[in-house]
């Protein structure tokens, strides 16, 4: 069966193998002494990849699936399945269809492919058909076969599909070709099978062999095998599909050159322009791409395991789904580059330029991204466990739903950075600018955030269970609904910040700033307060209950509705005598006193 889909890029014409013609292939193999598939890939020159595509009934290219059958010793239509008995009663042109239901057919910008077509019986001049339409509508090549058929009266098979118009290749007696020319253009023939005829031409005998640029193509595969190819012209060239293992391309041209299911493993391609290369899909396990030119190259789906891509040029390149598992990219510049669903686990991306690159769902666990340039990268969703990401500018970046378990943040900017609903726990973020970052239902329990910028930060309803906060400056922060619990807030500034609802029960706030804070309805409970400083704060219905506020500043304070049982009381600023009879009677504590039990 054939499958002339396009690809995601090129719109390449690939072509499937069927059932019976896999078993004959397999026979072929056997017969013709080749003792695997590998080995039979290596004498072909073909990546490895293709042949095993080809074994397995999926989609390749047509040149490399008519070099695999030729090497088979098999006939390519035949594996195909495109061959068929002629019919009994012949079709003519009204028993085929219109595309559109009103038997209109819409002009649509073709997607281009050629048929081939040949007349068994009579091989004297050739004429090509030009056809107008969608041809990915064409679900069954066979039906364009059996309309030409019906249209000639002869046996006519396709040899060949190509990318252009879709082109119907004739041959036939000089008779039969003009008489099918006169029908064409006097108008009686103005579709075949729903496609309108475009135009219609007599070629002559020396039209250019079909084969050629495949031959061609191969040709230069073994030249380049065979040698070394250093400072080699080859922009533009068709290299798909070749074994190019370990070959030595430094320095060469192949700007705009296609790429695609070559295997390059262990190829030396230092300094070598790939700038829009077409290398999807392709081998490049263990490549020297040191310098290299990859600027809008195609490397989706690529594999570069542990390649060595320092100092390479990737803005703007399709890296999707790409395997760069341990690869080096330090150096790189990947700016603008599509990331995403990539897995650059224990890659090294120090320093690189990753400023607008999509590294959604990535995974990036263990990775090195330390000084890395990320500002205004999309990271949502992204593996990032265990990263190092030390001094990284991640200003404007897009970490939502990211996985930071464990990552090193320390000197990181994240100033603007979007973390809500972020996994940071237990990571490291000392001194890293989170202003005005938003880390709304991130979980931050046990992270360290010493010395950390947090001012205007959005904490509301995250999870700072057991979190280092000591000396972080959170003035004007929204804590509210967060978890604070267990937190270590040592001479931390949370002046003017919303705390509003926050579960601060048996958190560390000795000699913390939160004058002017909100704490109303918060859970102060069991926490200490010691010597901090709650200056005009919102107290209102917060929970104190065995709190230490000894030597805390409560000038200004409204405690009338807290709940105050068993809180300590000791050396307060701006408690009035008035207000201590009052706390006394709810159940506070002050020195040695013992307190007076009372729900408020």
């Amino acid at each position: 069966m054939t499958d002339p889909s396009p690809s995601r890029k090129n719109k390449k014409i690939t072509i499937t193998a069927s059932l019976e013609g896999i078993e004959m292939a397999e026979k072929s193999l056997i017969r013709l002494g080749f003792d695997s598939k590998s080995n039979f890939a290596k004498s072909q020159l073909i990546s490895r990849s293709t042949v095993t595509k080809f074994f397995r009934c999926q989609p390749i290219q047509l040149d490399s699936f008519k070099r695999i059958c030729e090497a088979l010793k098999l006939n390519w239509r035949e594996i195909a399945g495109l061959t068929e008995e002629k019919q009994p009663n012949q079709l003519s042109a009204s028993s085929y269809s219109s595309p559109s239901s009103d038997g209109v057919v819409e002009q649509v910008q073709p997607e281009h492919r050629q048929v081939t077509v040949i007349d068994k019986q009579s091989k004297k001049i050739k004429a090509v058909i030009t056809l107008e339409g969608d041809v990915d509508s064409v679900k069954n090549w066979n039906i364009i076969q059996s309309a030409v058929r019906a249209y000639r009266g002869d046996t006519i098979e396709i040899t060949d599909i190509k990318q252009g118009s879709i082109r119907l290749f004739v041959e036939g007696s000089p008779e039969d070709i003009e008489q099918l020319v006169s029908r064409i253009k006097s108008g009686e023939l103005k579709t075949v099978t729903g496609f309108p005829v475009e135009d219609v031409q007599i070629l002559s005998e020396s039209s250019e062999d079909e084969s050629a640029k495949s031959d061609e193509k191969w040709r230069l595969v073994q030249k380049i095998v065979s040698q070394a190819v250093k400072m080699r012209h080859l922009s533009g060239v068709d290299l798909s599909d070749a074994d190019l293992r370990g070959v030595n391309l430094s320095d060469a041209n192949l700007s705009d050159t296609d790429l695609s299911d070559t295997d390059l493993s262990f190829a030396n391609l230092s300094d070598t322009d790939l700038s829009d290369a077409d290398l999807s899909s392709a081998n490049l396990i263990r490549a020297n791409l040191i310098r290299a030119n990859l600027n809008s190259a195609d490397l989706s789906d690529a594999i570069l395991r542990l390649a060595d891509l320092s100092g390479a040029d990737l803005s703007g390149a399709d890296l999707s789904g790409a395997n760069l598992i341990a690869a080096n990219l330090s150096d790189a510049n990947l700016s603008d580059a599509d990331l995403s669903g990539g897995n650059l686990s224990g890659a090294n991306l120090s320093d690189a330029n990753l400023s607008g690159a999509d590294l959604s769902d990535a995974k990036l666990g263990g990775a090195d991204l330390s000084d890395a340039k990320l500002g205004g990268a999309d990271l949502s969703d992204a593996d990032l466990s265990d990263a190092k990401l030390g001094g990284a500018d991640l200003s404007d970046a897009d970490l939502s739903d990211a996985d930071l378990r464990g990552a090193n943040l320390s000197n990181a900017d994240l100033s603007n950075a979007d973390l809500s609903n972020a996994d940071l726990s237990n990571a490291n973020l000392s001194n890293a600018n989170l202003s005005d970052a938003n880390l709304s239902s991130a979980n931050l329990s046990s992270a360290n955030l010493s010395d950390a910028n947090l001012i205007r930060t959005d904490l509301s309803s995250a999870n700072l269970s057991s979190a280092n906060l000591n000396r972080t400056d959170l003035n004007r922060a929204n804590v509210s609904g967060a978890n604070v619990s267990g937190a270590y807030l040592i001479r931390t500034d949370l002046s003017s910040a919303n705390l509003s609802g926050a579960n601060l029960s048996s958190a560390n706030l000795s000699s913390a700033n939160l004058s002017d804070a909100n704490l109303s309805d918060a859970n102060l409970s069991g926490a200490n307060l010691s010597s901090a400083n709650l200056s005009d704060a919102n107290l209102s219905d917060a929970n104190l209950s065995g709190a230490n506020l000894s030597s805390a500043n409560l000038s200004d304070v409204s405690l009338e509705t807290a709940i105050v049982v068993n809180a300590l009381f000791s050396q307060n600023l701006g408690l009035t005598e008035n207000l201590r009879r009052d706390l006394e009677k709810r159940g506070a504590i002050f020195g040695d006193r013992p307190p007076v039990l009372s729900p408020r």
